[in-house]
């Protein structure tokens, strides 16, 4: 419902001062089919020991900017999301509260990929991202690689 209102707001403000600039509308119609989906997760997989890491609107984000991305130019970087936050979730070398902490900055980074795109808060949350995965290897190959695919996709500068 906000990104539908947001759409009205910033149609009602193209159509007050009669410059159209198209784009930068949130694709609610996708966003809606892939959030409205059923919340048996086919993309990361939680077992008992790993309940809580990701929560369900975090997970609901994520799997959301995985289904809106198939198919796109930004295939590859919602597969890379989805393994990485399958590494997450699996990884012994980071607490419960930095895969928690990780999960939610993957949620923030998902919703912002399939929304308006603000490079700026995308910046901050791959930062964010990066402080807390330094100390596991793997998971820092993975969030090199989504750095270097939003640059690519002309997301990040």
């Amino acid at each position: 419902m906000n990104a539908a209102m947001m759409n009205q707001s910033l149609d009602d403000i193209d159509m007050t001062a009669g410059i159209h600039l198209g784009g930068g509308r949130i694709p609610v119609s996708d966003l809606a089919r892939a959030m409205n989906r059923p919340m048996t997760n086919n993309h990361i997989t939680i077992s008992n020991s790993s309940v809580g890491v990701l929560n369900t609107g975090d997970l609901a984000k994520i799997n959301a900017v995985i289904t809106i991305t198939e198919g796109s130019d930004a295939e590859e970087l919602g597969r890379s999301i989805k393994d990485f936050a399958q590494a997450v979730v699996d990884t012994v070398e980071l607490t419960k509260e930095s895969k928690h902490e990780v999960g939610e900055l993957l949620g923030t980074l998902s919703e912002q990929i399939t929304g308006k795109r603000s490079k700026p808060v995308i910046e901050s949350v791959l930062k964010g991202i990066e402080e807390r995965v330094k100390p596991a290897n793997t998971l820092w190959a993975f969030a090199e690689k989504i750095g270097g695919l939003l640059t690519d996709l002309g997301i990040l500068p």
